[in-house]
């Protein structure tokens, strides 16, 4: 259900329109407003549900990886790390893309079937391995084309990496 009204804001010369939406998913209504007069409410409604969904997809991220706890009131810090929120989520949905069946998963579900955990690393003769112990989603990060990722560490002596499923 959606109403539209023409409204006046106080400090601002003429007239607003207001576009309330009841009865989209949420407890209480939704309150736009725009200075589009010439545009249908279908197409406004639209640009901002679109506009929802990406600020949902951060403040999700956020959420997650947390670094939002890093921020102070520094101006440049606060947009670090909004960055670097939006690149771990974009790695974590590099990885669900390669990852059969986990395609549309979240970055919460992905770290806790695929990144949580323990493992073992042992490095010897140049070797890095590591080792990751029987686990259930095992046969799924087996299929995953791991020969597109660097198996050479130049930032660490040229180690030579080396995945192991048990």
């Amino acid at each position: 259900m959606v109403h539209e009204s023409l409204i006046e804001i106080k400090d601002y010369e003429g007239f607003l329109r207001q576009v309330i939406i009841h009865g989209n998913g949420h407890e209480k209504a939704v309150f736009l407003i725009s200075n589009d007069f010439d545009s249908p409410v279908e197409l406004i409604v639209g640009n901002y549900s679109g506009r929802w969904r990406v600020e949902n997809a951060i403040s999700e991220a956020v959420k997650f990886f947390n670094l939002n706890a890093l921020s102070s009131p520094i101006l440049i810090k606060v947009h670090f790390d909004v960055v670097m929120t939006i690149i771990a989520d974009t790695l974590y949905s590099m990885l669900a893309k390669n990852l059969r069946g986990f395609e549309d998963c979240d970055a919460p579900e992905l770290y806790r079937h695929f990144v949580k955990g323990r493992g073992k690393i042992v490095a010897k003769n140049g070797i890095l391995s590591v080792i990751y112990p029987k686990r259930a989603h095992n046969s799924i990060s087996r299929a995953v084309p791991w020969h597109r990722i660097p198996f050479v560490i130049n930032w660490l002596e040229d180690a030579k990496l080396h995945l192991i499923f048990s």
